[in-house]
């Protein structure tokens, strides 16, 4: 057996481990821009308010209007006719 072997082995099983770490943190943890499947609202839900932020989607092509709930600061994304 060569000296270098263990060696390789050694680093090979760290680099492959944290590749795959990586892999399954994109894979499944990284949510922020996917789509859940769910069909864009046609209409804000009750206590949202429009504000004056637009903007154009590149991924679709469509414009959106956000609001925004001010009690519980969330934000919605509703597609503009």
């Amino acid at each position: 057996m060569n000296a270098i072997t263990p060696f390789l082995l050694f680093y090979g099983a760290w680099f492959a481990g944290i590749v795959i770490l990586f892999l399954l943190g994109y894979l499944i943890y990284d949510k922020r821009y996917k789509n859940n499947g769910s069909k864009t609202p046609e209409k804000p839900s009750n206590g949202f308010l429009s504000t004056p932020e637009v903007f154009i989607d590149p991924k679709d092509g469509y414009t959106y209007r956000v609001y925004y709930n001010p009690r519980s600061g969330d934000r919605e994304y509703i597609r503009e006719k």
